[in-house]
């Protein structure tokens, strides 16, 4: 499975996604008992060996670092960052945040944050539209940056030793699960682009590590290049976690 695990609509599914039927709830289910058996998985073997690890911690993005070592990762569901630091969010992101950092972290091991890319596609442009002109883009955008801001800066409290990945570039992907005010495509771009350069600011700012793959993968209209993206134009291929390696750095290890 790996990072297809994630894919929301490959090129021979329909164009749109009704997400109140019985199979697709089926979908989710199977997604969910398999991440998180893979993540017992390695869990248990990683500790009875003693090795330190890198959790791997967001939405759907995660989906690259599968049974890759050292990672373990923990999907969160359709997490956003600005929600993250609410312990009541629908997604339960911020109590499952917190429970990780208490019992399963260790002062040896890495956190790589990975969130932003459903506020990116989904929620900032629909909060600019709400906002009738009354906020731009570019307030909501640092509002959801400052928001997340406050979850890193409780990592950093607790003396977690986390880094934060950029969020992907925008997606090709249409409004295939019929989300209100999504955006167009050229606002797609920018919002991915503009938020990346706010929370890359914000960690330069504080000392904390940001690592840039945006940069690495994305193409001059700020979409996922060809080479790096997944069949549904929204979830970049494995080959990008060489660059989420060097940053975190691990060097290309690519083991299983």
């Amino acid at each position: 499975m790996k990072g297809g695990v994630f894919e929301s609509v490959s090129a021979d599914e329909p164009q749109k996604v009704d997400t109140s039927t019985l199979s697709w709830r089926l979908r989710l289910a199977k997604r969910e008992l398999y991440m998180k058996a893979v993540f017992l998985r390695s869990f248990l073997r990683s500790r009875l060996s003693r090795r330190p690890l890198v959790f791997v911690l967001g939405d759907s993005h995660v989906g690259i670092f599968l049974k890759r070592k050292p990672f373990l990762v923990h999907w969160f569901g359709p997490a956003t960052a600005y929600n993250l630091k609410s312990p009541d969010s629908t997604t339960k992101s911020g109590r499952r945040l917190s429970g990780i950092m208490k019992y399963l972290v260790r002062p040896d091991d890495k956190v790589l944050m990975v969130f932003g890319e459903i506020d990116c596609r989904v929620h900032i442009y629909n909060q600019w539209v709400i906002g009738k002109g009354s906020v731009t883009l570019e307030d909501v955008i640092e509002e959801t940056v400052a928001s997340y801001g406050a979850v890193l800066d409780r990592l950093y409290r607790r003396c977690v030793d986390f880094y934060v990945a950029s969020a992907p570039p925008a997606a090709r992907e249409g409004n295939v699960y019929g989300v209100p005010n999504y955006p167009p495509e050229e606002a797609r771009g920018i919002i991915n682009r503009v938020f990346n350069e706010k929370l890359s600011e914000y960690c330069g700012r504080r000392g904390y590590r940001f690592i840039d793959v945006y940069s690495r993968v994305a193409d001059d209209e700020g979409f996922i290049r060809e080479e790096y993206s997944c069949d549904d134009g929204t979830h970049l291929k494995n080959e990008a976690v060489a660059f989420f390696e060097e940053g975190l750095g691990l060097g290309n290890r690519g083991g299983t």
